[in-house]
């Protein structure tokens, strides 16, 4: 669990927390913590585990143990935020423009003009007034200036055998070494985790870009047509024609289509097994002939490929200082939420 909970704390002020229900489900020193923040944010840490690690979703206690990361997460925060408006914490306008500038980001909206227009109407829809939602940024950036004023400092910078006893452990898990007996399951998935992502970094990859041709059903003949047109497609590259600009013409996938069929760095197992079989085998500069897929007919030309490395310690030791700094830094905010805790009263009411 402890490891769960170091996921949590770092988690702290991802997004604002509106709140549109009324129905109160716990209180801290009698700060209320409402229905509506619990869900949303329940919804928010169960769609992060299941991009970060979804072998976490399917435990059969997976359900309970986010549901308390959850309560404690809301109450850790208004004990945060209590504690920073007692030592009167001071936090600037200029800073809680800049904290609701980072928080319209996040509508992905093309202007800022639009921006506005949706977190107004985002705090309509909620039942806040700008002034009580610049409140609301106000107190959390406080708590986050108390955690980076009194936490932070606490946390040193982790010594070279420290990192290599980390980088050892991971290590172990890159090269497909069982378990270490002595090793606690939630300490072997934490290393898993981050041995996952080093594995995507040092295993062979290509840059690609794609034209895709979609058939209008799933008919033979609308199936032929699409094939056809891919055909065709392919016939012209070959003669000659532009790569990315007949992605940005002719693909049906819009988002890679407006930067000239571009789909990024891709790892074997990312694309559908299909593409997979073929794209592997294939030189810098190729283009392939149609290929089929659930999505419709892919035409691939392979841009880059770079050959796997061996995972080495030069190469990792920041990124492990990093991560050992981030859970000492997880523990530091527990202990110190702990003992604010052995301070308050709190009070759980059914949900």
């Amino acid at each position: 669990m402890k490891n769960i909970s170091k996921f949590l704390l770092l988690t702290i002020f991802a997004m604002p927390a509106f709140s549109q229900e009324e129905r109160v489900i716990a209180k801290v020193n009698g700060e209320p913590i409402l229905l509506s923040e619990y869900n949303k944010n329940k919804e928010l840490l169960s769609e992060q585990y299941a991009a970060m690690s979804p072998d976490f979703l399917s435990q059969k206690d997976a359900s309970e143990k986010i549901e308390k990361m959850v309560m404690d997460k809301l109450v850790n925060e208004a004990l945060l935020r209590q504690k920073a408006e007692a030592m009167k914490i001071k936090v600037y306008e200029r800073q809680i423009d800049e904290g609701i500038a980072e928080i319209k980001k996040r509508f992905n909206a093309e202007t800022s003009v639009q921006a506005d227009t949706m977190l107004m109407e985002e705090l309509r829809k909620q039942g806040l007034t700008m002034s009580q939602f610049r409140e609301k940024v106000k107190r959390d950036l406080m708590a986050r200036k108390l955690i980076e004023e009194v936490v932070r400092p606490k946390v040193k910078t982790p010594d070279e055998k420290e990192i290599h006893s980390y980088f050892n452990k991971v290590n172990s898990i890159v090269e497909g070494k069982p378990r270490d007996p002595n090793m606690k399951k939630e300490e072997f998935e934490e290393y898993s985790n981050i041995a996952a992502k080093f594995k995507e970094i040092i295993s062979e990859r290509l840059r690609l870009r794609h034209i895709l041709i979609k058939p209008a059903s799933d008919s033979i003949t609308d199936k032929n047509k699409a094939l056809n047109e891919a055909s065709r497609i392919k016939k012209e590259l070959d003669g000659g024609a532009d790569f990315e600009d007949m992605a940005s013409k002719f693909s049906a996938d819009k988002q890679s289509a407006a930067r000239g069929g571009d789909i990024g760095y891709v790892i074997k197992g990312m694309l559908p097994e299909e593409l997979d079989k073929v794209v592997f085998k294939m030189c810098p500069g190729e283009i392939s002939s149609p290929i089929e897929s659930k999505f419709g007919y892919h035409i691939v030309r392979v841009d880059e490929k770079r050959i796997a490395q061996k995972f080495k310690y030069e190469m990792a030791k920041d990124d492990i200082a990093q991560i050992i700094m981030q859970n000492s830094f997880a523990d530091e905010i527990e202990k110190y939420t702990e003992a604010l805790k052995k301070e308050a009263k709190i009070e759980y009411l059914n949900k």
